[in-house]
């Protein structure tokens, strides 16, 4: 009996043997080549943030997060540079990411949220920053964050975790 089962074993893996074989064949190499760009295109990486630096009607992509994080990503105007946050250098983090909408966060210098800015807003307008500005007044010194879900204004230092209400963490640099 176990002979039986040894041989009907042999001929399972035979015959996927020679169906894979077949399979290959039959597809060309520029086949392959157009089957992996369609499934590439399928995937595109997330938004990444966009700052006044970048044309208004770009919507670029982040490329994905680095092994490097901020030890304690923080938000703050315009004064604080842009970067990865150590333990002895502060720098504002730009490549913040929302955990709850699973959004990177936009940064807009020199600009601060209205009153009116609300969810469903940053819903329809993220990550678009022509059309963000429509609930953003112009103020020197000041930077405007938002994700799908929130959106925040600095102008001073402030530890991201300090803030109950913001999901955000640092994506990698």
């Amino acid at each position: 009996m176990a002979d039986d089962i040894d041989d009907l074993l042999d001929e399972v893996e035979e015959s996927f043997e020679n169906s894979k074989l077949r399979t290959t064949d039959v597809k060309s190499e520029s086949a392959k080549t157009d089957d992996l760009k369609d499934l590439l295109e399928e995937f595109e990486p997330p938004p990444r943030p966009l700052s006044t630096t970048d044309s208004p009607n770009t919507l670029a992509s982040q490329p994905g997060g680095g092994s490097n994080k901020c030890s304690t990503p923080y938000l703050s105007g315009t004064t604080l540079p842009e970067g990865i946050s150590t333990g002895t250098i502060l720098r504002a983090c730009d490549k913040l990411r929302c955990v709850d909408c699973d959004s990177y966060v936009v940064m807009i210098d020199g600009f601060t949220w209205t009153k009116e800015t609300n969810y469903l807003f940053l819903r329809d307008n993220y990550p678009n920053v022509s059309r963000l500005r429509a609930r953003l007044d112009s103020q020197r010194g000041v930077r405007a964050y938002a994700c799908q879900c929130r959106h925040r204004s600095a102008k001073e230092k402030e530890s991201v975790n300090a803030e109950k209400n913001l999901k955000w963490v640092c994506g990698g640099h």
